[in-house]
């Protein structure tokens, strides 16, 4: 059996690592921001009405750290799917890649793909819900693509259990 060409492989490797570390980071930056949001508000608030202004802030709080929590749950969830990957990935270096294992970790990062697309969606809503006069967006809207995505890994997924089961019924023969 041919051997992966080592140089595309190490660099998918290090892609799926840095995705991790990069999409954890963030995710915990988002959770100290949303956090930091909700204990700092009230001295917001009364600051900003010593000053004179008319605001109706305690309106945007919540939801902006919801909708805060809500990419943060969805980078997390990248963040395990791009673990997941880098699984993947060192079993294809070691020349095993259709194994029990990677179907179940190709499985469950469809699954993941879908879960970000509900969590996107129930971010997107409660981004509806921040007044339109701020200056805060939250745009989150179903993704067919990322959808397509998800099928396409559990398509993969059971491609590579026929995989296994082929190889282990020519193994069995030989």
């Amino acid at each position: 059996m041919n051997s992966p060409s080592p140089i595309p492989l190490a660099a998918s490797r290090f892609l799926a690592s840095a995705g991790r570390i990069i999409c954890t980071v963030v995710a915990i930056l988002l959770l100290i921001i949303a956090a930091t949001l909700a204990v700092a508000w009230p001295a917001v608030i009364a600051e900003a009405v010593e000053k004179g202004m008319e605001l109706k802030v305690a309106d945007i709080q919540p939801w902006a750290s919801l909708a805060l929590l809500g990419a943060a749950v969805m980078l997390a969830m990248g963040a395990r799917m791009f673990q997941r990957l880098g699984w993947i990935l060192n079993s294809v270096s070691q020349g095993d890649p259709f194994t029990v294992d990677n179907s179940r970790r190709l499985r469950h990062i469809g699954w993941l793909m879908i879960g970000i697309q509900i969590v996107g969606m129930v971010t997107g809503w409660i981004g509806t819900r921040l007044p339109p006069n701020h200056n805060i967006t939250v745009d989150f809207d179903l993704s067919l693509s990322g959808l397509f995505a998800a099928f396409l890994a559990f398509v993969v997924a059971q491609l590579f259990e026929q995989a296994r089961a082929m190889r282990e019924e020519l193994d069995g023969t030989v």
